[in-house]
């Protein structure tokens, strides 16, 4: 991007601007044209996909071919089971640690590489390739948990992944600069896969239009907190090997398995509690208002 200042009379700057914003014009248009509102306008859709998605909306927030029902109005009733939620607070604390590790990495990846011994050129040039890899592993265990319906185990795999390219960060790093190099990747592939599987996996475990839509907002509002901690992890006193924030990132990684075990094994417990409810108990569950997925008959995705 330095090396474009000047170029067409414009500055270096109002490049990354455009390089960033003119692929979004073409992809509204493509959207705006191929994702209609309602699954029985779509052309690209045989007559029994069609159907599927018509009985999934019509299941998930009552609402298919553009026929809204009740239960697609604001609900304050809704909000307010957001934050007596406890469980949405495990999924924050989740989104904290992933969140924060993703916006170290993101922010200092340049400099990390600048210490491991790269050209200023290099600096610039090696995220992509890293980029990359990471989107392509995004897709393949993003695919994965789509075709098993499972979220949790997948989380924690590709957490662990990302704690082991920290550990070989904190082992490896007077071995040479491609191995730190690689040992980042790793990292990032990991780090950058969990996150969308979290949001998936809240997505799919909460019931009711408002609430769901008000938790998603927010976990990544809280998910955002890792910002403000993000600069006092990374420290120049710590060059050049910042073995303590390596340290605290491998922490809050750690920690954020630990949660999804926990999260994991309720929702197991719960799902199985569900099974085994007395009539009474159903029905007294079952008759809540606006029960969202308290009600009985819903199963958590795991």
């Amino acid at each position: 991007m330095e090396k474009m200042n000047g170029i067409g009379g414009l500055k270096n700057w109002q490049w990354l601007y455009l390089l960033e914003g003119l692929p979004i014009i073409p992809l509204g248009i493509f959207t705006y044209l191929f994702l209609d509102n309602v699954p029985n306008a779509v052309q690209w859709l045989n007559n029994i996909e069609k159907q599927l998605l018509t009985n999934l909306l019509r299941n998930d927030i009552g609402i298919a071919d553009g026929n809204p029902e009740l239960n697609n109005r604001l609900s304050w009733r809704q909000v307010q089971y957001v934050f007596t939620d406890w469980r949405i607070y495990i999924y924050g604390l989740i989104a904290i640690g992933n969140e924060t590790v993703i916006l170290c990495l993101t922010t200092f990846f340049p400099t990390l590489i600048k210490t491991a011994g790269y050209s200023h050129t290099e600096t610039h040039l090696l995220p992509v390739p890293c980029y990359i890899l990471a989107c392509l592993c995004c897709l393949l265990i993003n695919y994965s948990s789509s075709q098993r319906n499972e979220h949790g185990y997948h989380i924690i795999f590709c957490l662990f992944i990302s704690l082991i390219g920290f550990i070989l960060i904190l082992t490896l790093f007077k071995h040479g600069k491609i191995a730190i190099y690689i040992s980042m990747s790793i990292t990032f592939c990991g780090v950058l896969s969990s996150f969308p599987l979290l949001l998936s996996w809240l997505t799919n475990n909460i019931g009711g239009h408002t609430k769901r839509v008000t938790a998603i907002s927010f976990v990544i509002g809280t998910a955002q907190i890792g910002g403000i901690i993000t600069p006092f992890i990374y420290r120049d006193i710590d060059k050049p090997i910042y073995r303590r924030g390596h340290l605290i990132c491998s922490g809050l990684i750690i920690i954020s398995m630990i949660l999804t075990i926990f999260l994991r094994i309720y929702l197991l417990r719960e799902n199985h509690r569900r099974i085994q409810l007395s009539d009474e108990i159903y029905n007294q569950e079952a008759n809540m208002r606006e029960p969202c997925d308290r009600h009985p008959d819903i199963r958590y995705v795991l």
